[in-house]
């Protein structure tokens, strides 16, 4: 008989468990949520106001205040990087100013980035009018383009291309999240930076999560995918940088043929065990 009451008390131990740990995920999906509003509300009015007094300097100081908040988000999703291959090669060309391209698969990409690399990024045109976080980016520097807009695009382009010297500016020219398997190609337009400006610096970086199948943001809202996130005990990831590509390197290439020498380069890793 206590054999027979011990093996239902496990039975039903066992079909409670997947509550437990739903509760748990949805428990750490709001703590994290609450700390990630506190800290970038908290911190805003201080990054304006610092922004605004320094202002012949915001392009100097903007990404490293950004590095110090993607930093703590990093902490606050509970995102381990694993490792960095190759960093010396960002080292030697980033001091400089170069153009970061990335595979792009989860929010967490962004904070991984400034962490890492001390980076602003060219952002869709819409965040330049979000109330105080809209302002913010651009004093930072941050390069806005209008999607839909070819003008717009070109534009950028030579914003980048003319205005890249010292610094560090990302893209992620899949253009949208996507999982590994998902292996959306790269759009060419950003390489045209070398046609127009041959000193320019590509610095291809792949962005390799151990969990990618669990944590990308891949037809779901934003809620959705950090709840996916939050679900996770610990976000691995591993972070590698290749070499810089460089006028002297593909001399006579075109951007399309850059566009899918990079993209090799970045997405293969992806195919290979993490």
């Amino acid at each position: 008989m206590t054999k027979v009451i011990r093996d239902k008390a496990v039975r039903q131990g066992t079909g409670l468990a997947p509550f437990r740990s739903s509760a748990l995920s949805y428990g750490m999906f709001y703590l994290q949520t609450i700390l990630f509003l506190a800290l970038t509300i908290g911190l805003a009015p201080f990054y304006f106001i610092i922004l605004l007094l320094l202002y012949p300097w915001r392009k100097i100081i903007g990404p490293k205040l950004v590095r110090f908040y993607s930093m703590i988000c990093l902490l606050i999703y509970r995102v381990k990087i694993d490792k960095v291959v190759h960093y010396a090669r960002f080292k030697k060309k980033g001091r400089r100013g170069c153009l970061i391209v990335s595979n792009h698969s989860s929010f967490l990409d962004i904070f991984t980035l400034s962490a890492l690399f001390e980076t602003v990024f060219i952002s869709k045109a819409e965040l330049k009018y979000y109330p105080i976080i809209g302002q913010i980016a651009w004093l930072m520097g941050v390069v806005f383009v209008d999607r839909g807009s070819s003008k717009e695009r070109i534009r950028v382009l030579k914003t980048v291309a003319n205005g890249y010297s010292g610094r560090i500016i990302s893209v992620f020219p899949q253009g949208t999240t996507s999982r590994i398997s998902e292996r959306l190609p790269f759009q060419r337009g950003i390489f045209k930076t070398i046609e127009l400006n041959p000193g320019i610096a590509v610095l291809p970086v792949t962005l390799y999560y151990k969990a990618d199948a669990d944590i990308a943001w891949s037809g779901q809202s934003l809620r959705e995918n950090a709840k996916k996130v939050s679900g996770q005990k610990r976000v691995h990831l591993k972070v590698i940088v290749h070499d810089p590509v460089t006028i002297e390197k593909y001399r006579g290439k075109t951007a399309a043929e850059i566009c899918k020498m990079v993209e090799h380069s970045i997405l293969g890793p992806l195919q290979m065990k993490y």
